[in-house]
């Protein structure tokens, strides 16, 4: 009996200092909490984890931003544009795109999750990828998450939302970045825009565009335009290795 017990406290005491129970405290006197609460912003009000971040879901309204959003929420104004990236990276999409908008600035995605804690650094992929680790440079893309790594010699050094090509059209495979090229133009679509292009296999490329946090392509990997150009100018070169997974 008395191993039962001890049992059960140990069981207790677990639970209390779980993330997931730990986080539910956090709307107590939590600023970013209460004005979502004041204008009746969120879903449901249940704190969730997401990658490691105390999170609560928002309703975007039809015409909104993540930016229009954010300098609408006095708590989050203050750091407006850290906030803006961290809201955008968590939900795969830029803070520009507008809900139910036109032409390319629009997102079909009205429902964001809204960190609680700014602090906490998202977990998305893995920190260390070992099959990266002989090499200087190595691209993960994890089709699933809808997220890109950019990993040196195996350690994680950036993480970026994609958008990947819709109906499994983005094949699961090893690749290497065959050329680059700073202007491209789609040869099978309409001669649609792919600036910033990274080559890794066939017609597929890593090119900047609209990622509206889910697949939207034809197969191809869209990145925010910065990210892209990142990659283009600083980071990537001909014949690093990656790998596309699910």
């Amino acid at each position: 009996m008395k191993a039962i017990l001890l049992l059960n406290g140990a069981v207790i005491a677990l639970l209390l200092w779980s993330p997931s129970v730990r986080a539910q405290g956090m709307e107590q006197k939590n600023p970013i909490y209460e004005d979502l609460a004041e204008q009746g912003r969120m879903t449901t009000g249940q704190v969730t984890i997401v990658y490691g971040v105390p999170c609560v879901e928002v309703m975007l309204n039809s015409g909104e931003s993540i930016m229009t959003f954010v300098h609408s929420i006095p708590s989050l104004k203050r750091q407006s544009l850290m906030v803006q990236d961290r809201i955008a990276l968590i939900n795969k999409t830029h803070y520009l795109l507008v809900v139910n908008g036109s032409g390319n600035i629009s997102t079909d995605k009205n429902k964001m999750f809204v960190p609680l804690d700014y602090s906490i650094e998202p977990k998305i992929l893995p920190e260390f990828l070992s099959g990266a680790a002989k090499h200087e440079k190595y691209i993960l893309i994890d089709r699933r998450q809808q997220y890109l790594g950019l990993y040196e010699w195996g350690n994680l050094k950036y993480c970026y939302p994609i958008s990947s090509g819709t109906s499994n059209s983005t094949p699961f495979k090893k690749f290497v970045v065959n050329y680059m090229d700073q202007v491209h133009n789609s040869s099978k679509f309409e001669q649609a825009p792919m600036d910033h292009a990274l080559n890794i296999f066939g017609d597929y490329f890593i090119h900047e565009g609209i990622v509206p946090g889910y697949p939207a392509t034809h197969g191809c990997i869209r990145v925010f335009p910065l990210h892209a150009r990142f990659l283009f100018y600083q980071w990537a070169k001909p014949g690093i290795p990656g790998k596309i997974i699910n």
